[in-house]
């Protein structure tokens, strides 16, 4: 199959952030062809290059953020390097940020005075807690923000709270954030008009929560009859001899087959554990009771069986055990590349394929600096909008 064209090729994006929000926003679009031009501030640069896994000054989450970007190290506290970041907005076509309410605009770098000068100009500021309220000036982090959205309540743990092991409200408010830019480049198209666009990582959790999770405090009044948090629609996973399978029974039929793969066929006649009503009700100590099962299937034969009913089902895999699955290897989903300073370097290619077809390889992420000369050549050469 041949590589896709890119969709956002001419589109000139350049970011100020530090950490995930909006380094991986603008990542999907790097991926998608858009210039990005990461801005970050010399000596360390990106926190996040130092995180984790890393060598060369490389981590492999800023790798994993910041593919296919260009990177230049400026001195914002610097009048001549403070002039070179506003001639890069006013060539660009949407700048992004995620820097605290007010930051900006101090600078001489906030979204009226840029769109002021560039109205087809997407200015994209990225907030923890918005600008109103009494939070507004605090920072956040991905773990706050799981306690202060609701995520610690939904994971079933004794205690009452636990985090999501990985950093999902960072990851979704960049997902929110590439949906809301591109909106705002495909208006332009139509009006020939940039515009300001405000997103916090609060209202960006609680919007990505609330289909499932606030589904109970959904319809208001006393007349809504409430069935079982659709949490407990999570079934326990099923231990098998060498691990354990996920299972997603949704039909009578469907829990039928899992009676039979555990050996709890007498369940069937259980009339608490009839029809879907029934079972809303009795789910947590139904699935509690089907994991409690000694094994005496591998997750193979398991998973098997229950596709033989066409119940969903599939092994619990670690990341480890990811780029040999069979379906992984199908879909295409890992590359290797050598990268000119990390070396050997897996990759996850971008999930979207336009016209069927998968975005070409993308290109390594930046060192620190790596393209001062080559953007600051640029600027002196490219025409003042």
């Amino acid at each position: 199959m041949t590589e896709a064209t890119q969709p956002l090729a001419g589109i000139k994006v350049v970011e100020f952030s530090t950490m995930i929000t909006a380094s991986l926003a603008t990542m999907m679009f790097a991926q998608q062809g858009a210039d990005v031009i990461k801005v970050e501030p010399p000596g360390i640069g990106d926190p996040m290059r130092w995180l984790g896994s890393q060598k060369a000054g490389i981590s492999g989450l800023f790798h994993n953020c910041n593919q296919a970007k260009r990177s230049i190290t400026l001195d914002l506290k610097s009048a001549e390097d403070l002039a070179h970041a506003r001639q890069l907005c006013l060539q660009a076509d949407v700048v992004i940020h995620n820097y605290r309410p007010g930051v900006m605009d101090r600078l001489g770098l906030g979204s009226d005075a840029l769109r002021q000068e560039k109205p087809k100009l997407i200015y994209c500021a990225i907030t923890g807690f918005g600008h109103e309220g009494p939070l507004a000036d605090r920072p956040a982090y991905d773990h706050v923000m799981q306690a202060m959205s609701g995520f610690m309540t939904l994971q079933g743990h004794p205690a009452g709270f636990a985090y999501v092991k990985t950093l999902i409200c960072d990851k979704l408010t960049a997902y929110t954030a590439a949906q809301a830019i591109t909106a705002a480049l495909f208006a332009r198209e139509h009006t020939g008009r940039g515009q300001h666009i405000d997103l916090s990582m609060l209202e960006s959790c609680i919007a990505f929560l609330w289909p499932d999770g606030g589904m109970h405090l959904t319809l208001q009044g006393e007349d809504v009859a409430h069935g079982a948090p659709f949490a407990d629609y999570y079934q326990l996973p099923l231990r098998s001899t060498d691990g354990a399978i996920a299972y997603a029974a949704m039909t009578d039929a469907h829990w039928g087959a899992v009676f039979d793969i555990v050996g709890r066929a007498d369940l069937k006649t259980e009339e608490k554990y009839k029809g879907m009503a029934n079972r809303s009700v009795h789910m947590a100590e139904l699935a509690a009771i089907i994991a409690g099962e000694k094994p005496n299937l591998s997750s193979a034969e398991m998973v098997a069986g229950l596709a033989a009913q066409d119940v969903p089902a599939a092994p619990c895999l670690s990341l480890e055990d990811l780029p040999a699955n069979q379906q992984v290897l199908a879909m295409g989903i890992f590359e290797q590349s050598d990268h000119p300073l990390l070396g050997p370097v897996r990759h996850v290619t971008p999930p979207a394929r336009f016209g069927g077809q998968k975005l070409a390889h993308c290109v390594p992420s930046p060192a620190l600096g790596e393209h001062n000369a080559d953007i600051l050549a640029e600027l002196a050469t490219l025409p003042q909008p």
